[in-house]
């Protein structure tokens, strides 16, 4: 970066020594953002965003050119001369993923998302983010700062108190109301079954009065049919 003069992303691509991998390659490599790397090497990134309230404008146009509000689908097409990575994105503005896409437009909530992030690459993250706070990272603090989201990490480990004790943390979370279990959504299930039948995804949320959020994390899965197996295969034992 030195040698060419600058710290921005795509001049290094292009003016990089015949050899040297790529920024994209650097990042999975560190596992950081280009943002992130910049920080760390000591230099300063060149990147000049927008002010918030305009990149919040600017974002409802790129939400509706990319067709979603996911974060994978915004890391990978977004356009990236204009908008920062998410964990960028988040400081800048200082808003979580979630409240800067309801800010854009988005007016569904967010369910189960579908992933291909491991536990351990999940912790990983955990432990960097607290090591840099100094301590356990909280919700809101996970939110801001997760290249994923806090809905996966909610699918993979239930709680903040889960997620700390596998990371070697000390839990000190404090639950006002007891842990709702799978065998809790499973009776549920079963009494919609015994009065409607089989219904599918649409039909279950007009009648449920359980989340299916919370379902699809307890059984691990976003196919109502193969909750619906698992519940009937259980009952028939």
């Amino acid at each position: 970066m030195l040698r060419i003069g600058t710290t921005n992303r795509e001049k290094y691509d292009l003016l990089k020594e015949k050899g040297s991998i790529s920024s994209s390659q650097v990042c999975r490599r560190l596992k950081a953002s280009w943002y992130d790397i910049v920080l760390e090497v000591g230099l300063k990134s060149e990147r000049h965003l927008l002010p918030p309230e305009d990149m919040l404008v600017a974002l409802i146009g790129e939400f509706k050119r990319l067709e979603s509000y996911t974060k994978a689908v915004y890391i990978e097409s977004r356009n990236k001369q204009t908008f920062p990575h998410p964990r960028v994105l988040t400081r800048h503005l200082n808003m979580s993923w979630a409240d800067i896409t309801k800010s854009c437009g988005r007016k569904d909530t967010i369910e189960f998302v579908a992933d291909n992030v491991s536990d351990e690459e999940l912790i990983d993250e955990y432990k960097k983010l607290s090591k840099n706070l100094g301590k356990p990272a909280t919700v809101e603090e996970l939110k801001s700062a997760t290249v994923y989201s806090y809905d996966i990490y909610r699918q993979h480990f239930g709680t903040m108190g889960e997620l700390r004790r596998v990371c070697g943390f000390k839990e000190n979370t404090k639950r006002s109301t007891p842990i709702i279990t799978k065998e809790d959504r499973e009776r549920g299930l079963k009494g919609i079954y015994s009065k409607y039948g089989r219904l599918t995804y649409s039909e279950l949320k007009k009648v449920s009065t359980i989340s299916l959020s919370t379902i699809f994390r307890k059984f691990h899965t976003t196919k109502i049919n193969e909750i619906w197996d698992e519940i009937l295969l259980n009952n028939s034992m």
